[in-house]
């Protein structure tokens, strides 16, 4: 069985998690089996065309992006925002998550506050056949050592 780098650093780091295992999912929406078991992450990414700047979005399965919102919250215009080119994060669409970053890239990192202090937060690494689960003080932890901060999604 190949072995998973992600978990491999979350073990590294002392941090417990739980893997679900599932049948293949392309969308959110085929997830439903899980539900019960952890909250569900969306991993969006987005960037700030006229700031230059990256940000991966943490939001619950059924939020919605308001992008008018997070314009204000960045202090940059609604036209300047637009979902980024997920090579820059060395991945494919649908493969963003924070469990995949690698240390120091050029990103920011907002997660929607009902996300705080949960333990059950689900995220994809790397496969779209398995989910991790990890607590927020865990996700913490890892940005942390990997030099990210945490900001909080207005």
């Amino acid at each position: 069985m190949e072995t998973n780098i992600y978990l491999d650093r979350l073990q590294e780091l002392h941090i417990s998690y739980q893997v679900i295992k599932h049948q293949a999912v392309f969308h959110m929406e085929d997830l439903p089996e899980i539900k019960d078991q952890c909250t569900l992450v969306k991993n969006l990414f987005v960037l700030d065309k006229n700031n230059e700047r990256y940000y991966l979005i943490l939001q619950t399965d059924t939020d919605r992006l308001d992008f008018k919102r997070l314009a204000l919250q960045l202090n940059t215009s609604r036209s300047s925002l637009e979902f980024a080119d997920p090579k820059v994060l060395r991945t494919v669409s649908g493969m963003v998550s924070p469990l995949i970053l690698e240390a120091d890239l050029p990103l920011h990192i907002l997660i929607n506050s009902k996300l705080m202090n949960l333990d059950n937060l689900g995220f994809h690494a790397g496969n779209n056949t398995e989910t991790i689960v990890i607590s927020y003080h865990s996700l913490l932890n890892l940005m942390n050592s990997l030099n990210y901060m945490i900001e909080i999604l207005e």
